[in-house]
């Protein structure tokens, strides 16, 4: 009977189960009715009888879902500073916010996937272990940021500034970029196999450690790289 009621309330959510604020929302009407149901149980009820009785008290929630989900969805595309925030591991998958500042906010594992952040800002933020697949980063500012072990997996990333970041262990293998600024990173550890670099910057940068395996560039990129000691023994020079 728990799992009918699992099934009812699945039915009722299911439009939006994008909405991390709604889920956390249904999780706890389904704790709270589980708990209802098994009481009328041991009162005597049979199950069905119980199962109904559980269903009638929940009324009508679908203006509450409705209010949640719209407030999270305005927020999601017209709040536009959310800068010294904590927003550790928060669900922003698929956002769109259009010059937006998260300067100097906590991100840390949180997620960003598919999103359009096209010229946002999120200079001095922490974003340790943060996620931005297949997110649009351009024009996007990550100046003195700790972006150790974000993943930038199929991301847009043409005239994103990271200067003076920490990128250690970052992959951004498999990409182009175009007009993408690293000057004074520390690249430690990150990875830009077969990536193809076009008009790219590495002013001051540590690229010691720095994988190139594959990496395509032009000759200019080639001799600066080379003099800030990268092991560039098996890039491609057009």
């Amino acid at each position: 009977m728990n799992e009918k009621l699992k099934r009812y309330l699945d039915e009722i959510f299911s439009p939006y189960e994008d909405l991390h604020t709604v889920r956390e929302l249904k999780e706890e009407i389904y704790f709270d009715l589980q708990d209802k149901l098994n009481n009328l149980i041991e009162q005597g009820h049979d199950q069905e009888t119980a199962y109904r009785m559980t269903i009638d008290s929940i009324g009508d929630i679908n203006e509450i879902i409705e209010s949640i989900s719209s407030q999270t969805r305005e927020l999601k595309q017209k709040v536009k500073d959310f800068s010294a925030l904590n927003l550790q591991n928060a669900d922003l998958n698929g956002v769109v916010v259009h010059e937006g500042k998260f300067n100097c906010s906590s991100l840390k594992g949180s997620n960003f996937s598919g999103s359009d952040l096209t010229n946002c800002s999120f200079k001095c933020g922490d974003l340790y272990d943060a996620i931005f697949d297949g997110a649009n980063l351009t024009g996007a500012k990550f100046n003195k940021s700790n972006l150790e072990n974000v993943s930038f997996k199929n991301c847009s990333l043409n005239d994103t500034d990271f200067s003076g970041s920490n990128l250690t262990g970052v992959n951004f293998d498999d990409l182009t970029l175009s007009g993408t600024i690293f000057d004074k990173t520390n690249l430690t550890g990150a990875s830009f196999k077969n990536t193809i670099f076009r008009d790219v910057t590495f002013k001051s940068t540590n690229v010691r450690k720095t994988i190139f395996d594959g990496t395509t560039m032009d000759k200019l990129t080639y001799a600066v790289l080379k003099s800030n000691k990268a092991d560039l023994t098996k890039v491609i020079v057009i």
